[in-house]
C-alpha cells in the first residue's frame, strides 16, 4: 500500500466546494497584492485559518468537519494564490513594453487561459514523484506545510483566530476607504531633490502585513537594507558628486536591483541543483511504482505542447517550455522544501532566455508574445509544484491522503486558470495608468520585461547580477549564510524606501512578537497579518473595479463601508454570545 493510499478521506463535496471558493479569492486578492507590493507570501498560513473557519461553520449544519477536510480545502484554496504569481508577475511585463513604446501586444484571454490551464495541470503532476523523494525520503522542512498542519490541527473549533482574521480584515478594509478618499497618494516629503533624496510615506497596511510574515531578516536586514543603501545612500551620493544626474539614478538602482534577484536564482541553479541534478530529477524517470496520473504525464506534457502551439505560442518555443517545465518544477520542489523561497518568475526567464537563445543561435528571432508566454508556462508550473510540497507535507504531519491533495489542486487549478486572465484584465482595467508607479510598480513584470528586451542600464544591471551570483555560490558552497537575503535586497533595492519602511515595521513587530512566551503572540500575528492584506486586498481591488465599472463613489464606498461594518459587528456580536469559543 502507498503512503497516498492511507489516511481518512478529506476530499468531500464541502471540502472541495470551499477549496473553489478560497482559490477564486486568493487568485483575485494574490493578483492585486502582488503587483502592488511585489512579493508574495505563500497564502498557506491564511487558507488553512480560512478553511477550517469556513468548514466549522458549515459544519454546523452538515456533521463535525475533520481535519483531512480541511487539509484539502486548504490545499485547493492555496492554488489561487500561486497560479495568481505566476501571471502577474509575468504578463504585465507586455505592459511595461508598450509603455516604452514598443509594439507588442497583449495575448487574448483565451489564450492565456490554455496557459495557464496547462502549466497548472503540469505543475500538479510532476508534483508526485517529487514528492516520493523530497517529502517521503529526504524529509525536507516544507516549513510552511508544517505551519499550516499546525493551523489545522489546532482549529478543532471556531476559536480566536477566527475573531483575529476578521476584525483585522473589516478594519484594514475600512482605512482603506478612508484612505482612498482622504489621501490616496500619500505623502511627499523631498528632503534635497536636487541630487534625488526624497521620502514618500504611504499608509499601506498590506505592507506592513506582509513585513510581519516575512520576518526581521527578509523585512528589515534585506528589504529595508536594500532600499536604504540604494535611495538613501547611492542615488544621493552618485548625484551629489556628479557621476550621473538626479533623475537617472533612481533607473540605475532598479537595474542594479533586478540584476541582484536574476543573478541569485541563477547562482543558485548552478551552485546548488547542478551538483545535484541527478538526485533531483532522476526519480521522476526511475520509479516504477507511480500511479497513473504520473506514467501519463509524458503524454499530457504533449497535450500541452499541442495546446500552447494552437494558443499562439511558437511550436519551438511551446516545446522548449514544456521541456524546461520538467527541470523547473524540480529544482522549484527542493528549493521550497530547503529555504520555503520559490523565485518562480527565475524559474521562468532561465527559460525564457534559454529559448530566445537558441532562436539567437540558429539566426532567428523569437517574437516577444512567445518569449512572454514561455516565461509565464514555466513560472505557473514551478509556482505550483514548488507549493504542492507544502501541502503534501502537511498531509503527511496530519495523516491525510496524498490522493486527495492531488485531485482537489487538479480541480482548483482548472478553476483558477479559466478565471486568471479575467481578474489580470479587471485589475489592468482598474489601474490604467497607474501600472508601473509606486501606486502598482510590478517590479516582478518589469524585471521579466527588461530581461527579454534590455535593460536601460546594462552596465548597473550586470554589477548586480555579479554580486548577488558570487554571493549565492558563496553562500552554497560554504553552507554560511549571511543575514541578508541576496534576492530580497534586490527587490529593495529596485522598490525604494516607501515599501522597505513599511516592511520594516512588519518585521520589527514580528520581532517583538517571537520573543514573547511560547510563540503565542506570533500565531496571533501571523492570523491578524493575513486578515489585513485580505483586507487591503479586497477594498482596494473592488472599490477600483466599482469605478471602472461606473458606480458612483458614493455608492460604491457607502456599500463597501456597509460590507466591512456588518462583518466587524457580526464577529463582535457572535463572539460575545460565545458562539465564538
Amino acid at each position: 500500500m502507498h503512503p497516498e493510499e492511507k489516511g481518512n478521506n478529506g476530499f468531500t463535496i464541502r471540502s472541495c466546494t470551499i477549496a473553489v471558493i478560497l482559490t477564486v479569492f486568493l487568485l483575485i486578492v494574490s493578483s492585486y497584492i502582488a503587483l502592488k507590493i511585489g512579493a508574495l507570501p505563500w497564502p498557506i498560513i491564511f487558507s488553512a485559518v480560512a478553511a477550517g473557519a469556513l468548514l466549522q461553520i458549515v459544519a454546523r449544519f452538515s456533521g463535525k468537519a475533520t481535519s483531512h477536510e480541511m487539509n484539502v480545502a486548504q490545499a485547493g484554496g492555496t492554488i489561487g494564490g500561486l497560479l495568481a504569481s505566476g501571471v502577474v508577475f509575468t504578463i504585465p511585463g507586455i505592459l511595461y513594453l508598450q509603455s516604452q513604446g514598443m509594439g507588442v501586444t497583449m495575448p487574448g484571454a483565451a489564450s492565456l487561459a490554455v496557459v495557464c490551464v496547462t502549466a497548472g495541470i503540469m505543475g500538479v503532476l510532476l508534483s508526485v514523484p517529487l514528492r516520493r523523494i523530497f517529502v517521503e525520503e529526504e524529509n525536507l522542512p516544507y516549513p510552511s506545510g508544517t505551519a499550516g498542519a499546525e493551523v489545522i490541527k489546532a482549529e478543532s473549533k471556531i476559536g480566536k483566530s477566527t475573531l483575529f482574521l476578521a476584525v483585522a480584515l473589516s478594519l484594514t478594509g475600512i482605512f482603506v476607504l478612508l484612505r482612498e478618499m482622504f489621501f490616496p497618494a500619500g505623502w511627499a516629503l523631498p528632503l534635497m531633490p536636487e541630487i534625488g533624496l526624497t521620502l514618500a510615506l504611504y499608509p499601506m497596511p498590506l505592507a506592513v502585513g506582509i513585513g510581519y510574515l516575512l520576518g526581521p531578516k527578509a523585512s528589515i536586514n534585506s528589504w529595508f537594507g536594500g532600499s536604504l543603501l540604494g535611495w538613501i545612500i547611492l542615488i544621493p551620493a552618485l548625484a551629489a558628486t556628479g557621476v550621473v544626474a538626479a533623475d537617472v539614478s533612481p533607473g540605475i538602482m532598479q537595474n542594479a536591483g533586478m540584476g541582484m534577484v536574476i543573478g541569485a536564482g541563477i547562482g543558485f541553479f548552478v551552485s546548488y541543483v547542478l551538483p545535484r541534478a541527478r538526485k533531483i530529477f532522476a526519480p521522476m524517470f526511475m520509479r516504477k511504482d507511480m500511479p497513473w496520473y504520473t506514467k501519463h504525464t509524458p503524454l499530457f506534457s504533449a497535450v500541452a505542447f499541442v495546446a500552447i502551439s494552437l494558443a499562439g505560442m511558437n511550436p519551438v518555443a511551446a516545446l522548449i517550455a514544456v521541456a524546461g517545465v520538467w527541470i523547473m518544477v524540480s529544482v522549484a520542489g527542493m528549493m521550497t522544501g530547503e529555504t520555503d523561497i520559490d523565485p518562480l518568475e527565475q524559474f521562468g526567464i532561465i527559460i525564457g532566455l534559454l529559448a530566445i537563445g537558441l532562436f539567437a543561435l540558429a539566426g532567428l528571432q523569437l517574437d516577444f508574445v512567445s518569449a512572454f508566454l514561455v516565461v509565464c508556462f514555466v513560472s505557473i508550473a514551478a509556482a505550483i509544484a514548488g507549493d504542492i510540497g507544502h501541502d503534501y507535507k502537511s498531509a503527511k504531519i496530519i495523516g491525510t491522503r496524498a490522493k486527495d491533495i492531488i485531485k482537489v489542486d487538479l480541480i482548483a487549478v482548472i478553476v483558477a486558470g479559466l478565471l486568471a486572465p479575467f481578474v489580470l484584465g479587471m485589475i489592468v482595467d482598474a489601474y490604467s495608468g497607474e501600472f508601473f508607479t509606486a501606486s502598482m510598480p510590478a517590479p516582478q513584470a518589469q524585471m521579466v520585461a527588461g530581461s527579454i528586451s534590455g535593460f536601460a542600464h546594462p552596465w548597473a544591471f550586470f554589477i548586480g547580477f555579479g554580486i548577488s551570483f558570487v554571493w549565492v555560490v558563496l553562500e552554497t558552497l560554504t553552507k554560511k549564510k549571511a543575514p541578508v537575503i541576496p534576492m530580497v535586497f534586490g527587490i529593495g533595492l529596485f522598490l525604494g524606501t516607501v515599501l522597505g519602511i513599511l516592511l520594516a515595521i512588519g518585521g520589527a513587530i514580528r520581532y517583538l512578537t517571537d520573543k514573547k512566551k511560547a510563540g503565542i503572540f506570533t500565531a496571533a500575528g501571523i492570523i491578524t497579518a493575513a486578515g489585513v492584506m485580505g483586507g487591503e486586498g479586497i477594498a482596494g481591488l473592488l472599490t477600483k473595479a466599482l469605478f471602472v465599472a461606473g458606480v458612483s463613489p458614493s455608492i460604491y464606498n457607502s456599500a463597501m463601508f456597509s460590507i466591512f461594518g456588518a462583518v466587524l459587528i457580526a464577529t463582535l456580536v457572535l463572539w460575545k454570545m460565545k458562539r465564538l469559543q
